[in-house]
């Protein structure tokens, strides 16, 4: 009997040990000062104050002095990833540091172009469009190749993000050495570019059959009697003009 009762004790005394403990545990991740943000990095863009904006705007809180444990981080990841100049972003919290970390990469511009709705906009390499936000992708705007459409609309933009995005990674030279795209009211896209340090313009006719005109224009550029050409029609890629 006598068993039985310190036994009952026993257990009794271990439930409330480990209520005692959680409760800790809950305070002090949860209400006490010990756990609170004491530093908070951003790397991988010098514009920290945009990052902030958009964070204060969809009313997440990240300061030094909140409590750790209430961070959001995939909150902020979503937040933060919704700005169309920023590519990926990740955001990790250290306990030992007391500091939430926010690593973000930012988009590389290959081309820009002049809207009357929008202004100034940029394409990346794999064709989406962006505002050029931070100090780093304002700073190469004078290098980049110019996108000029007749129309000036938004479905002559949107070809131009179609071609650059079906562009192969084995043809990323006519992307790096890219002097100017041209959209025509048709819808017909001219590229001035360079292959093999020699000034080439592409005329790609329409945004269709990108893969097999790209396929037509590496087969050509192989060639050795087209080593020094300086324009190729691949508007029918079936029937292709080279000059």
């Amino acid at each position: 009997m006598l068993s039985f009762k310190i036994r009952k004790l026993r257990r009794l005394f271990i439930l409330l040990l480990a209520i005692t403990l959680i409760s800790g545990s809950s305070y002090l991740l949860g209400w006490s000062s010990v756990f609170t943000v004491s530093r908070i990095t951003v790397e991988g863009t010098s514009s920290r104050a945009e990052i902030f904006r958009k964070l204060s705007s969809d009313s997440i809180e990240l300061a030094v002095g909140s409590k750790l444990a209430r961070i959001e981080t995939r909150a902020i990841k979503r937040s933060i990833g919704m700005l169309d100049w920023i590519d990926e972003v990740n955001v990790s919290r250290d306990w030992f540091d007391k500091s939430i970390n926010l690593s973000v990469r930012e988009k590389k511009a290959v081309a820009k172009a002049i809207t009357t709705k929008n202004g100034l906009i940029n394409f990346d390499v794999s064709g989406e469009i962006f505002k050029p936000i931070s100090a780093s992708q304002q700073s190469i705007q004078e290098r980049l190749p110019l996108v000029i459409t007749e129309g000036n609309d938004s479905a002559q933009l949107a070809s131009v993000a179609s071609l650059l995005a079906q562009m192969p990674t084995q043809m990323a030279d006519l992307i790096l050495n890219l002097k100017s795209i041209s959209v025509a009211n048709s819808g017909y896209i001219q590229m001035e570019t360079k292959v093999n340090e020699l000034p080439l313009r592409i005329d790609w006719g329409l945004v269709s059959d990108i893969d097999l005109k790209i396929e037509v224009l590496n087969a050509l550029l192989k060639l050795p009697e087209n080593k020094r050409i300086k324009r190729v029609d691949l508007s029918q890629p079936e029937l292709p003009i080279v000059s």
